[in-house]
């Protein structure tokens, strides 16, 4: 999947919405002066979470689903797409932005993958 700009992200989780999740955005402060900016896609009592870490460009994929969190790992389920995103960005470090385009797309593929449930919640 060919990834354009930032701009896609909406259109990419948009996806989401139309199968019947709902959508928030909140922070947490942390314990030392870091903050988690968590976007929330919730169906029912489900739910799952990308989390970014203030200060560290990083991205974390949390599902909530029959009373219990799991951390699956987006990277090793779409192999493919993360390496062409890493061989792109070999000379360039990438942006939070291109970051966040990447996560999208990930989850648009699972999302299309996906049968019944997405990582335990159902669709």
């Amino acid at each position: 999947m060919e990834i354009q700009s930032a701009a896609t992200v909406q259109t990419l989780t948009a996806a989401f919405i139309e199968k019947g999740f709902i959508f928030s955005y909140f922070h947490e402060k942390g314990g030392d002066s870091s903050c988690v900016y968590i976007y929330r896609f919730k169906k029912g009592r489900d739910f799952f979470d990308w989390r970014e870490t203030s200060g560290t460009n990083e991205l974390h994929f949390v599902v909530f689903a029959n009373g219990q969190y799991t951390f699956p790992s987006l990277e090793k389920r779409n192999a493919k797409l993360f390496r062409a995103f890493k061989i792109k960005h070999i000379f360039k470090k990438p942006t939070m932005d291109e970051k966040r385009v990447l996560f999208a797309a990930a989850l648009n593929v699972e999302l299309r993958m996906a049968t019944d449930s997405f990582f335990g919640i159902p669709l």
